[in-house]
């Protein structure tokens, strides 16, 4: 085997690496779709697209979408998002997954339904604005990955 400790390469069989369209993730995914390569694992790309979420406004009944709602054409960018990542690890098996739901969330249910070994994401993510109201994404990751969780920063 080519890995320097013949453990580690038996823990990551299967990585799961998540996506959200930024530069920072997209970083991720190299470094966790080369981990998978060079333990001959499997790796599973999860684009998650979070839906609007609905914000009560005024004293009756109205509210404010936080933003439209997700589009056909949204998940068809997010398919050719992940095709042309895992383009780059032609040697690799790789299941690419879009997903719409709370990101955190549905990285640890995906993760656990999977038996994922391993999840990789990237520090910062699309949504910083939203990162100081709701906690970032990587960091709930972290604190509820039925998993180990690498969480790859790009300096």
């Amino acid at each position: 085997m080519a890995c320097s400790a013949q453990l580690t390469c038996l823990m990551f069989q299967h990585i799961l690496v998540a996506v959200d369209g930024s530069p920072t993730s997209r970083f991720a995914a190299r470094h966790g779709l080369s981990l998978a390569e060079h333990v001959r694992g499997k790796a599973t790309l999860l684009f998650v697209l979070e839906p609007p979420s609905v914000l009560p406004v005024g004293p009756l009944s109205g509210y404010v979408l936080t933003a439209p709602p997700q589009t056909p054409q949204d998940i068809e960018k997010a398919k050719a998002e992940l095709k042309d990542m895992a383009a780059e690890h032609p040697s690799l098996t790789v299941d690419a997954r879009v997903e719409v739901g709370v990101p955190a969330d549905t990285i640890c249910s995906v993760a656990n339904k999977l038996g994922a070994d391993l999840i990789v994401i990237g520090a910062r993510g699309m949504n910083q604005a939203a990162k100081w109201l709701l906690g970032s994404v990587s960091d709930r990751v972290v604190h509820h990955a039925p998993c180990p969780v690498m969480v790859v920063r790009q300096r």
